[in-house]
């Protein structure tokens, strides 16, 4: 079977023509096993089955074989007005297969179905899809892109038809009405039974609405038939086309275990400039550098341009704006491979109010809301932990896990409450638990019931000043040359689990000591897995604990008790030592001040 070119395709090329070059050529990208773009294509999934909902007496396409799906759907749309899933065009070396197709005589509704949330209002207002200067937003121009590569498509497949292009998208500000829930929640997304006035209904409350897009399809239709004639003319030639080498790059797919794979699609771009060690990509916050001479002109973009890769070629005279003192402490600590603790930190610390807690939530969200009156992504706190200690160094740790199938804001902040009863101040790792508390004091605001006491509570707390951003401390305060130009919490651990053997021997802390072929492990590597149904199932980052929550409320963890306990054993040990992590860096912290 020869090689029809989709959308992917078309979205690798649009971003970097090489970029497409190696994905033709085979070559391993991060995004094969990225955790996020997984529960992106799962929530994808959860309203392409949702949508179907929408549409009366549809017509699927099941045939894989593109030329024998092409086929089928010219047939459908010759003899029937009924909607068409996964229909099929091909075009040239092209091939779309768009969600959904209705044709109204001479007019074919191209429906491309999406899990990004949409804005009535602004659509309304012409401003959703296009800025005030009438060009592409930023953050729609890969869904735009995507539809109108196949509206080019089937325009070419079907040149009688005028092409009409849509978007079915998740509207933000829409509640989740109870009959949409219960329906996907029992898996019912038959719409066959339905007259006109229950489909209008049904329309009407779904949070699902339909976007017209022609306008902005018509804005890139030139762009997109250019583009895609040059990717069918590198795709012919089978050789790899040019690839000018940008800051851009940095974020490449291709462009494996940051740049240390000397076998990636970064390296085979870049050759020698991708050697460097540590590279220029190192560099904290490295886009927010210019030029002296052209202040919209990035610096890494000259420095690539003049084959100056290493970090070392930035020189401290170059370093401008915010990030410029942080920048400097990373190039004279990371040439120097020496640790910096700043004295403030300690200041900071004596500040304290004890005993301290080190906290950390666990949320989930659904394109498709759990429960009626929630909108699309809204954020729900389903766990969290607190590690506290005493100022005489002895701890406890108190952990929450929702285990039924119910919106557990209420019962979440409750057992909050009563977990830091009495605890001075309360150390974070960003400020994500700030913002959730304060989504759920929106949530709380909104029901029915009394909830006074938990509103006073979290109000008061919020303003209260007890809660530290740990992260804001490391930012201004504290650099290992492991860290490179990072900050996350993933960063920070296990360059001070390496540094400090002390902590490996800390009664609490080691459990998580471990090494393999004379490598100290990262303490999340050492977390559990499970065979759940065959599958090896772990979690250690948040996009695998949202799956596992979901998993474990509303998937066979509902069926089965032990697969129940199962997944939630896991969650309680990733998320304890997200909040050990928390206290690992400051017991770091505080064993240095100690032995000054």
């Amino acid at each position: 079977m020869k090689k029809l070119l989709n959308k992917s395709d078309y979205q690798r090329f649009a971003t970097c023509p090489a970029a497409a070059y190696h994905a033709w050529s085979g070559i391993p990208s991060k995004n094969d096993d990225d955790p996020f773009l997984d529960f992106l294509a799962d929530e994808g999934r959860i309203v392409g089955q949702t949508a179907k909902r929408l549409f009366r007496d549809a017509i699927e396409i099941t045939e894989r074989q593109p030329e024998q799906a092409a086929k089928e759907t010219k047939l459908v749309l010759e003899t029937e007005s009924r909607a068409i899933y996964e229909g099929c065009a091909v075009s040239r070396n092209f091939i779309a297969r768009p969600d959904v197709l209705i044709r109204e005589g001479k007019r074919l509704f191209l429906i491309e179905v999406k899990s990004k949330v949409g804005d009535m209002r602004a659509h309304l207002d012409g401003r959703m899809l296009l800025n005030m200067y009438d060009n592409i937003r930023a953050v729609w121009k890969d869904y735009v892109s995507d539809l109108s590569f196949q509206v080019h498509v089937f325009a070419k497949a079907f040149p009688d038809y005028e092409i009409v292009p849509y978007f079915l998208l998740p509207e933000g500000s829409t509640l989740a009405h109870t009959e949409e829930v219960a329906a996907v929640r029992a898996g019912d997304f038959n719409a066959t039974e339905l007259d006109d006035a229950a489909m209008r209904s049904r329309r009407s409350k779904s949070v699902l609405k339909f976007f017209p897009a022609k306008k902005a399809i018509d804005h890139v239709r030139d762009a997109t038939a250019l583009r895609m004639a040059q990717m069918e003319q590198v795709w012919r030639s089978g050789e790899k086309p040019p690839s000018p080498l940008k800051y851009q790059c940095r974020n490449c797919e291709f462009r494996l275990q940051d740049g240390h794979d000397p076998t990636d699609g970064f390296h085979k771009c870049w050759g020698d400039l991708a050697k460097p060690d540590p590279h220029l990509f190192d560099l904290h916050q490295l886009y927010s550098l210019k030029t002296p001479e052209n202040r919209q002109a990035l610096l890494a973009d000259q420095k690539i341009a003049a084959g100056q890769t290493s970090l070392y070629d930035v020189k401290a005279e170059e370093l401008d704006g915010e990030h410029a003192v942080r920048q400097q402490i990373q190039l004279i600590h990371q040439r120097s491979g020496s640790e910096w603790i700043a004295p403030e930190l300690e200041e900071a610390m004596q500040r304290l109010t004890w005993p301290v807690a080190f906290l950390d939530f666990e949320t989930s969200m659904a394109a498709i809301p759990w429960y009626s009156g929630m909108r699309p992504y809204d954020v729900i706190p389903f766990q969290f932990s607190a590690h506290i200690v005493e100022q005489d160094g002895s701890w406890r740790q108190v952990e929450w896990l929702n285990e039924v199938d119910a919106h557990p804001t209420l019962e979440f902040i409750r057992q909050l409450r009563a977990a830091l009863d009495g605890i001075g101040s309360i150390l974070v790792y960003t400020d994500y638990e700030n913002k959730i508390l304060g989504d759920a004091l929106k949530f709380l605001r909104s029901l029915d019931s009394d909830t006074h006491l938990e509103e006073g509570w979290i109000s008061e707390l919020l303003s209260s000043g007890q809660i530290i951003d740990q992260h804001d401390w490391v930012h201004h305060w504290f650099f290992s040359d492991t860290m490179a130009g990072k900050t996350s919490i993933k960063k920070v651990l296990p360059s001070v689990w390496n540094a400090n053997s002390e902590l490996h021997h800390h009664p609490y802390f080691e459990r998580y000591f471990s090494e393999q072929d004379g490598e100290i492990l990262n303490p999340y590597q050492v977390l559990p897995s499970a065979q759940v149904e065959g599958i090896d199932w772990e979690v250690r980052e948040g996009c695998a604990a949202m799956k596992t929550y979901r998993e474990m409320i509303r998937g066979v963890g509902a069926k089965d008790a032990a697969i129940k306990r199962q997944l939630g054993d896991l969650l309680r040990q990733y998320v304890t030592l997200d909040t050990a992590s928390q206290w690992i860096i400051f017991e770091h912290w505080r064993q240095h001040f100690e032995k000054k």
